[in-house]
């Protein structure tokens, strides 16, 4: 009994090192993360595996640095990292393996045009090291990174209300990239893949053609709308809320040229594109919606999901 009675004990005060451990790092890195980056840092889980020498991160977000709107800029629901304990216990970062998973990027452009991207410590950091300034960051490398993006979306503050919202459904799965050697690498191959739609070439990613040694020229949006007419998208909402909300959204960004509420149809002006919008009720307390965005007959896809992007943020 009593053997048992000490093993129990051992193995609770080891889980309870261990939660420890894991808070303890998990603020470390949330407290430092406004001097290495210049933003916050929030972290749902975060876990260091003893044996597995594996990070596990959960609901990674990353907010605008100052200047910018109080809100979130990447998020990424998981993060995984191989670590070399070894190297690690000698002051050098060696990650064999990372895997990031980043949901959503919301590139913001404030009133004076200026990108939440290049207000990015590390960015300014990374120029001003161009410059012949020397970075004061730790030994870093990582052998392999998979990278995953899902939407990347651009809020343009410079015109006058409503604040012009678009997005791009960007699509990259377990994109390869080895030996990145350096956070700003890091960094910039993400802003990089993550921007290329978005046609935007910001002084960030000047600085991160420097620092990859290779040209960068982005995906012109067209080319997606061409071989896209429309988003659509299957809603866990009832068909009378979807169709109000987007109602309100529509007359909060353009004008209202027809609303049918018994055909689920909605027909506007947005941002200077013509509009259509179709809503279905499929049952069940479910919906379903399509949208097609129109400028002197080209296909704005990323107008269509901009409104789309807006509407689900608007229904969470």
């Amino acid at each position: 009994m009593p053997f048992i009675r000490f093993f129990i004990f051992l193995i609770l005060a080891l889980f309870l090192l261990s939660a420890l451990k894991n808070f303890l790092i998990k603020f470390a890195i949330e407290t430092a993360s406004p001097g290495i980056i210049g933003a916050k840092i929030e972290m749902g889980d975060f876990s260091l595996g003893v044996l597995t020498h594996r990070i596990h991160i959960k609901n990674f977000r990353l907010y605008n640095p100052p200047g910018f709107p109080d809100q979130v800029f990447l998020v990424m629901p998981e993060v995984m990292v191989d670590v070399d304990m070894m190297e690690l216990i000698k002051g050098r970062m060696h990650f064999p393996w990372v895997v990031l998973n980043l949901d959503k990027m919301v590139i913001v452009k404030n009133k004076e045009g200026k990108l939440n991207v290049d207000s990015l410590k590390i960015v300014q950091e990374e120029q001003a090291a161009n410059k012949g300034k020397p970075m004061k960051l730790p030994v870093f490398k990582i052998d392999l990174l998979d990278l995953n993006i899902g939407k990347v979306v651009m809020e343009d503050h410079t015109h006058a209300p409503p604040v012009r919202v678009e997005a791009y459904d960007v699509g990259i799965k377990n994109q390869k990239i080895r030996n990145i050697n350096g956070l700003p690498k890091l960094v910039a191959c993400v802003l990089v893949e993550a921007m290329k739609p978005t046609a935007i070439r910001s002084a960030g990613l000047y600085a991160a053609e420097t620092l990859l040694g290779v040209g960068f020229l982005p995906a012109l949006a067209i080319g997606i709308a061409v071989a896209k007419d429309d988003v659509n998208a299957d809603l866990n909402h009832p068909f009378g809320t979807v169709y109000q909300e987007t109602l309100k959204l529509v007359q909060e960004l353009g004008t209202v040229k027809k609303a049918d509420g018994q055909k689920g149809q909605i027909l506007a002006k947005v941002y200077g594109c013509d509009i259509t919008i179709n809503l279905q009720d499929t049952g069940w307390g479910k919906s379903h919606i399509r949208i097609k965005a129109r400028e002197y007959f080209l296909a704005k896809l990323e107008i269509a999901n901009g409104l789309l992007y807006q509407l689900t943020e608007r229904l969470k």
